[in-house]
């Protein structure tokens, strides 16, 4: 097999979804002897660097403080460097970055559309048209699910092809599930009796953390004595933080920011709540559907699709709070068998998001 050169185009590298993928399928892509590059788009390299370094990535960035700048030194920077497969994941500048790509002779450039996004307007109407002139130009349009595909098609009339997103699956952890929520819990300072909701994801009003830190005092007045464990950081942390000081200074919630140890946070858990208000296709979701099991998620795009209500999950509108403290309580007190639907919850990502599977289909995507 040929070795090849590639390079995935990021806004930079951070504890997100396309980065946590190709940290786990690091040796799927050597074993195709496909040798990556991380390229930042934005002036800092960004937080999960290091441990791409480690997994034998190269990190590098075109980072610049204005957009034609930005382009400029995209472009210098490909004039200088050839890649046998650019993958772009960026929506910022990228029919600009797909001429510079074309006028520095990179000819196999793929896009994959990562969420349900729901410009209006002017801005979609630029969407559409760079979209369109980009596919024009050669670009293969990949799609991470089938919300994606379908907004894709129906908002901007652009066609993709679907390669599941994937998460990396560890079911000797499942086995050892008691083992680690003693001693996860123990660690956090979190009593073995106590019941657990977890959210994991960037700090945005997108991720709609907010919801969650709300909901706290009415669950506490229905008599529900819950902590929240929240993993994740960003713009809108310590907003947050300040929140949950202000609207219930004794509730139990535990900032954690970013974490290494997901999969057994979410074991060590009794339920994870995701809230956001568009997904694309959540690898947070996939490992919580697969390590815990026991999922409610908003009614919205990329999520409703995932998680089939009172099958192997909830799918309840943020609007309800009533019905979210009305389940919640219910599932506290054990009022609910949870087993059948934590138990179609891990078939469902077994089924369909393999690493190993769709990892192979992305190498085959790149040279098809």
């Amino acid at each position: 097999m040929k070795s090849q050169k590639a390079v995935h185009i990021l806004h930079s590298i951070e504890f997100s979804g396309a980065e946590i993928m190709l940290y786990h399928a690091s040796d799927i892509f050597k074993r195709n002897q496909i040798d990556i590059t991380l390229l930042a788009c934005e002036l800092r390299k960004g937080r999960f660097e290091e441990q791409m370094l480690d997994k034998g990535y190269t990190v590098d960035s075109v980072g610049s403080s204005g957009k034609i700048s930005s382009i400029l030194k995209f472009f210098s920077y490909f004039k200088n460097k050839k890649f046998g497969i650019v993958h772009i994941h960026t929506e910022d500048l990228y029919l600009w970055k797909v001429i510079a790509l074309r006028l520095t002779g990179h000819r196999n450039i793929v896009r994959t559309y990562h969420n349900n996004w729901t410009f209006k307007g002017w801005t979609r109407f630029k969407r559409i048209l760079h979209r369109k002139m980009a596919s024009l130009l050669g670009v293969k349009n990949h799609a991470i699910g089938t919300a994606v595909q379908a907004n894709e098609r129906d908002r901007f009339y652009n066609k993709t092809f679907i390669i599941n997103n994937w998460i990396n699956l560890n079911p000797d952890l499942l086995a050892q599930r008691d083992d680690i929520r003693l001693t996860k819990r123990r660690e956090l300072g979190i009593p073995q009796d106590a019941f657990v909701m977890i959210s994991i994801g960037g700090c945005s009003a997108i991720k709609n953390h907010n919801f969650l830190i709300d909901l706290i005092a009415p669950l506490h007045k229905a008599g529900v004595k819950i902590t929240y464990l929240h993993v994740g950081t960003g713009a809108d942390e310590a907003a947050e933080q300040v929140r949950a000081t202000e609207n219930f200074p004794n509730a139990n919630i535990i900032f954690t920011g970013n974490r290494k140890d997901i999969p057994e946070l979410l074991i060590a858990s009794d339920i994870y709540l995701m809230p956001s208000l568009f997904e694309g296709l959540s690898i947070a979701l996939l490992e919580a559907m697969y390590y815990n099991g026991l999922v409610i998620v908003n009614d919205a795009p990329g999520l409703s699709n995932m998680v089939v209500h009172e099958d192997n999950g909830y799918v309840i509108d943020v609007g309800d709070v009533t019905a979210y403290i009305a389940l919640i309580k219910r599932l506290c007190n054990n009022k609910i068998d949870t087993l059948p639907m934590k138990t179609a919850a891990r078939k469902f990502v077994e089924l369909n998001f393999s690493m190993d599977k769709n990892a192979a289909e992305l190498v085959e995507f790149y040279n098809s």
